[in-house]
């Protein structure tokens, strides 16, 4: 039977009934359609071969052909090393198809970086470190910029050295521009760097998303679409406000890096290309800018600030703490610091305390997991098969009725003031349906902004065989309804895109036999609580939860068939008191103990910071940085894992410790800051049994899908045939 494409077998029969006379098709529709299955099977045939000839011209070509035709022609123009299995977007097609490219550029520092960028997915910065030693000066040629002493003066230049910034240095490598001495130490052993042989190709895997549309209107309510509420700082803390809605401290980042970089792709990267933190002194650039150009569109300043239910400040009501004073004529400013992510209000040059601060701004993130502005589209399809839903275009079938919180775009779900509201309406309509309608219908309560929620009754109670989505998307526009109610069109649906709401308070859910809840992209200040009942499937997708997972006992029910699913979401801790079926969690982060005596956890990829207690366990690829005690130790297995000391699980293959209660080294944390880019990832000073004991040759634990060994790895090979004679290459970053 031909396996063509249905459209193309459909062409392809209507082409040869287009060579037949009419008369002869009407008498074989009348004589039953002989003639015509005859030609379908030509057909099919025909579009097979119509269909082969398409693939093979579209194997002529890099951008056009298929994976598996990658491999050959890196064969033709001599690519021996095809980095695969890296996971990154492109593969290594980018790389296959500019080698030719980079062959012609072969020496250059440029051609390094473009390289590495390729084989790694991440941006890239080569420095020549002789470039950067101290030389006695030469009358005849003046090295003025390789002075053996710094100027204090040149505050931007020490700036760059991140010696006035804490936490900057790490994730900002490579921008140093002083002179230093000669090191004898080689770069090769990852410990000199400044010698005449020596090029370092630093690496930035931090990811920046922005929060807030800059061309977002400003509603009745004060709230902003897309836009942020910030958070007051207690007085004994500092006072003023976090741009982080839970407080943290968190460095802000560019929000629309590369808009400097140069049209020429030969450009060579600089502060602008690369996803570093703000310095003060570049954020004081970019506003002396803005306000030398006099710029109205929000859009063009790399941050945003709404006081109250006030228009956007403007540049010049927006002030670097430490660089500049107060502007005596503005009514309202703002005092920002970039390093902390912290700003203070005035009114006029006196403190002022408004009631709401509303931001836009830019974060670091080495991966995306827990809520965040990045696309969770193609997650939010996997959470939606977990939790009993099949995807149609960005939507779920049997969807019933929607509600919208939030000032995002219109759509067809109806607006509710709070969340709680929305899902005190999301039960009624569930409930008023027939028996016969209940079974696999849903309702969507979408959060179509990033502001903040109190609400001290989120709660709701699924009838049997129902499904509640609470997620964090827009509706791009209005949809049609057919008979069935609340349908999304064909290829269309919310967008679960750029936004990271903030819920302050317990959110309490619970159901009937069957039911199953999906909350994807929200980021709660406080617990959430399963009650009792016969809930089917909780599913967790990118949410951060500062408090704890709780399943809790009752008379109503125990729980007993629930399944718990947490995808990619970091958790403050899981205390399951009724035995649930069943606890998985993939690429998350738990910082807190995990207590779940009655459950059977399967956990991959995932970092726990504290005591695991579970009735069998399954783990793959995981740094459990605390004790772990398996109820049943028959069951189960811990493979490529971490497990710390005293603990006692079932059996297991490749593990650090080998033994259950053997000795180990500890895993070393670049960062155990909440508010840090680099939170719980491991330090390239972690030993190495930790750092590429991973299932798949990478590290333990969260970031074990961003295959950070590997690609270091990859990139060194890939760079060894580019570089000039004689040089030595380090990967320095990352």
């Amino acid at each position: 039977m031909s396996t063509a494409e249905p459209a193309v077998r459909a062409q392809s029969l209507e082409l040869l009934q287009s060579r037949l006379p009419s008369h002869l098709l009407a008498r074989d529709a009348e004589a039953g359609g002989f003639l015509e299955r005859l030609l379908d099977a030509v057909a099919g045939e025909l579009a097979l071969l119509e269909t082969d000839l398409e693939d093979l011209y579209d194997a002529w070509f890099v951008e056009t052909c298929a994976e598996w035709v990658l491999p050959y022609l890196a064969d033709l123009i001599g690519l021996d090393d095809l980095p695969t299995g890296l996971g990154l977007p492109a593969g290594p097609r980018a790389l296959v198809a500019n080698t030719v490219t980079y062959r012609r550029r072969k020496g250059t520092a440029g051609v390094l970086e473009q390289v590495a960028q390729d084989v790694t997915g991440w941006p890239a910065r080569a420095v020549e470190f002789y470039r950067l030693l101290v030389t006695t000066t030469h009358t005849n040629h003046v090295r003025a910029d390789r002075l053996a002493t710094v100027s204090v003066r040149d505050a931007a230049h020490v700036e760059l050295c991140g010696l006035d910034l804490a936490g900057v240095r790490s994730l900002a490598p490579g921008l140093d521009p002083l002179a230093h001495t000669a090191d004898v130490r080689r770069i090769t052993s990852g410990r000199g760097r400044y010698g005449i042989p020596a090029v370092g190709v630093f690496l930035y895997p931090l990811q920046v998303h922005e929060i807030g549309r800059p061309d977002a209107p400003t509603s009745h309510t004060g709230t902003a679409d897309g836009w942020s509420r910030a958070r007051r700082r207690a007085p004994e803390v500092g006072g003023g406000w976090t741009f982080d809605p839970l407080g943290r401290l968190s460095p802000l980042f560019e929000s629309r890096p590369g808009d400097e970089r140069a049209e020429d792709s030969a450009a060579r990267n600089g502060e602008a290309d690369l996803p570093v933190p703000l310095r003060p002194r570049r954020l004081h650039r970019l506003l002396e800018t803005a306000r030398a150009k006099k710029y109205a569109d929000p859009a063009l300043l790399p941050l945003g600030v709404r006081i109250d239910a006030d228009e956007a400040l403007a540049p010049h009501a927006i002030r670097v703490r430490g660089l500049e004073p107060l502007a005596p004529d503005q009514q309202r400013q703002v005092v920002v610091d970039p390093v902390d992510g912290t700003l203070t209000c005035y009114r006029g040059c006196e403190e002022d305390d408004p009631e709401n601060v509303y931001v836009r701004y830019a974060y670091g993130v080495l991966a995306d997991v827990g809520a965040g502005g990045h696309d969770r589209s193609a997650a939010h399809e996997t959470a939606l098969a977990l939790t009993g839903c099949p995807p149609v275009g960005g939507g779920v079938e049997r969807i019933v009725d929607g509600s919208s919180v939030g000032g995002g775009a219109a759509g067809p779900a109806k607006p509710a003031a709070t969340v709680g509201a929305a899902l005190v309406r999301a039960r009624t309509v569930l409930e008023e349906l027939s028996q016969d309608q209940r079974p696999g219908a849903g309702y969507v309560v979408s959060i179509t902004d990033s502001a903040t929620y109190e609400d001290s009754a989120m709660g709701v109670r699924l009838p049997a065989g129902t499904r509640l989505l609470l997620v964090a998307a827009q509706w791009p526009g209005r949809r049609a309804l057919d008979g069935t109610g609340f349908q999304a069109a064909a290829g269309a649906g919310y967008l679960p895109d750029g936004l990271r709401p903030h819920l302050f308070g317990t959110l309490t859910v619970a159901g009937d036999k069957g039911s199953s809840v999906l909350v994807d992209g929200l980021t709660i200040e406080g617990d959430l609580v399963v009650d009792a009942g016969q809930l089917d499937a909780l599913t967790l997708s990118h949410c951060t939860l500062t408090g704890r997972l709780r399943v809790a006992e009752g008379q109503a029910g125990n729980n007993g068939e629930l399944r718990i699913n947490v995808l990619r979401s970091v958790l403050g801790g899981v205390e399951l008191a009724a035995p649930v079926s069943l606890l998985c969690a993939s690429d998350s982060e738990i910082d807190g103990d995990a207590t779940a005596v009655e459950a059977h956890a399967s956990f991959e990829g995932c970092t726990v910071r504290g005591d695991l207690t579970v009735r069998s366990l399954d783990a793959a690829s995981c740094l459990l940085d605390g004790r772990v005690t398996a109820g049943d130790r028959q069951t189960g297995c811990v493979r490529f894992s971490y497990t710390g000391p005293g603990s006692r699980t079932p059996r297991r293959h490749q593990c650090v410790p080998a033994e259950a209660h053997g000795a180990a080294p500890e895993p070393r944390y670049a960062s155990v800051t909440p508010g840090s880019p680099l939170y719980l990832a491991l330090s390239r000073d972690c030993p190495e049994t930790i750092r590429t004991g991973a299932e798949n040759g990478a590290e333990m634990g969260v970031h074990q899908h961003l295959g950070r060994p590997l690609r270091l790895a990859a990139v060194e090979r890939g760079l060894t045939p580019y570089l000039p004679v004689q040089l030595d290459l380090g990967i320095c970053g990352s």
